[in-house]
């Protein structure tokens, strides 16, 4: 455990935070740190400073974009709009579902990814 703890304090904070900035599950990393007794403001900066910046990034993403679409379709919500989102929705869910997973991940991770994802099983 203690190999653990060093280990956490020289790379934990940059976990924490990438996990929090990114759409990874934080909650692996922060129940086996509160496990090892991890220092609660050790793990609670990082935690904090990645959510604020995910935050951030999505609000001004959004802000971006909402421009782009008023500029595109202009600034009260028409017809041509909703019918351009409708389309846009419809491919994305289509193509979620048309798409075989288990091909693209053969042929981008290849031999390598398929014997660590069976290893865990």
């Amino acid at each position: 455990m203690a190999y653990l703890v060093k280990l956490f304090d020289r790379w934990g904070p940059l976990a924490i935070f990438a996990f929090a900035m990114t759409p990874l599950p934080d909650d692996v990393l922060f129940i086996p740190l509160g496990i090892l007794r991890y220092k609660f403001y050790k793990a609670f900066i990082p935690a904090l400073i990645g959510k604020v910046l995910m935050i951030y990034i999505l609000v001004n993403f959004g802000k971006i974009w909402g421009s782009f679409i008023v500029l595109l379709f202009g600034d009260s919500g028409n017809i041509y709009g909703m019918i351009a989102t409708t389309i846009l929705l419809i491919i994305a869910i289509s193509a979620l579902y048309r798409i075989d997973w288990e091909k693209v991940f053969r042929k981008y991770v290849g031999e390598r990814g398929e014997k660590k994802v069976e290893g865990n099983r």
